[in-house]
């Protein structure tokens, strides 16, 4: 990567970076590109150039939070012991945790429609693949798990990592849709679901 290409990507995160502040502390809807380019240090239709419009710019924080968890993920799973069933609880509370640390659940109902819904095919694809990513961390763990004997013979690997991933991701869309819910409890439903599921895994 020459200089030019270094500035850029640079000056990308920042953007991003400073529209997920925004996002997070006064909303989508308050949030406007001016606000993010003066922030910035940048002009308008540097973000428009680069992000199409908002909705791309919201769907960017997704990507940069979706690739934030994964790199988190992969050193929870180097740390982990051999046999170790309870690196699936770490994994999906750190599934749940971070992305609120990133926005509020105004701006991730807003996420959440733009990523089935916006016209910005590149960011789209690119949220769609970021979260593909963490369901196949998750499901490597589930194989690796079968391999040391932590599951009975007859538990399929791939089965159980989509059960739990498919799971975890509607709790966090009821919890998202649901305005008073407190994250704790989620973290709570969350935990105890995926205990019941594992534990007929386990046997």
């Amino acid at each position: 990567m020459n200089l030019r290409q270094t500035n850029k990507a640079n000056r990308q995160k920042r953007i991003v970076a400073n529209a997920a502040r925004f996002f997070s502390s006064i909303g989508y809807d308050l949030t406007a590109i001016e606000m993010v380019a003066e922030r910035s240090n940048v002009s308008p239709a540097t973000i428009y150039n680069n992000f199409e419009n908002k909705t791309g710019l919201l769907l960017a924080v997704l990507i940069e939070e979706g690739v934030d968890v994964q790199q988190i993920g992969e050193k929870v799973i180097s740390q982990r012991q051999k046999n170790d069933i309870d690196v699936i609880y770490r994994l999906i509370e750190l599934y749940v945790d971070h992305p609120m640390e990133f926005m509020n659940k105004s701006c991730w109902r807003q996420a959440l429609a733009a990523s089935t819904a916006s016209s910005n095919k590149k960011f789209t694809q690119e949220y769609q693949n970021v979260d593909k990513q963490l369901k196949k961390q998750l499901i490597d763990v589930m194989h690796a798990l079968k391999e040391e004997d932590a599951f009975l013979p007859v538990v399929d690997a791939q089965a159980l990592g989509e059960i739990i991933w498919n799971n975890v991701n509607q709790m966090f869309t009821d919890f998202i849709s649901a305005e008073v819910m407190p994250l704790a409890e989620l973290k709570s439903a969350v935990k105890r679901q995926t205990e019941t599921i594992l534990i007929l895994a386990v046997g």
